[in-house]
């Protein structure tokens, strides 16, 4: 049997697999609120960029919806199915994120040299 390379997975996606895990088996029900990014990092044992990262992904998959100054909510069966899950080999949003700087700087950089008078 040949050797296979060992794609280690980042620390945002092993945390974001297991908060989707207890929100499938019920442990969070539809409409109420995670714990505080703190208390989830305490619990999980890891830093509290990692937690928001994972619930970026979360929330980009259509498990959660955050909302400002109230917390992290967990949305309905329905919404969340609306999105299939991200494989784990594919882009997270924080490579998502990186991909648009660069396609959309540029973008503006050829709009603004293809400029006309009637534009500005």
């Amino acid at each position: 049997m040949p050797i296979q390379s060992v794609e280690p997975q980042r620390l945002y996606r092993q945390i974001a697999e297991q908060l989707r895990a207890l929100i499938a088996q019920g442990e969070f029900a539809a409409g109420t609120r995670l714990p505080a990014e703190r208390d989830l990092a305490r619990q999980l044992g890891v830093s509290r960029p990692s937690v928001r990262e994972a619930l970026i992904a979360l929330e980009v998959e259509g498990w959660v919806e955050v909302r400002t100054g109230s917390g992290v909510y967990v949305l309905e069966r329905t919404r969340r199915t609306s999105q299939p899950a991200a494989a784990a080999n594919e882009w997270g949003p924080l490579e998502l994120i990186r991909a648009r700087r660069v396609v959309e700087g540029e973008t503006a950089a050829i709009a603004a040299q293809q400029r006309k008078r009637a534009h500005v």
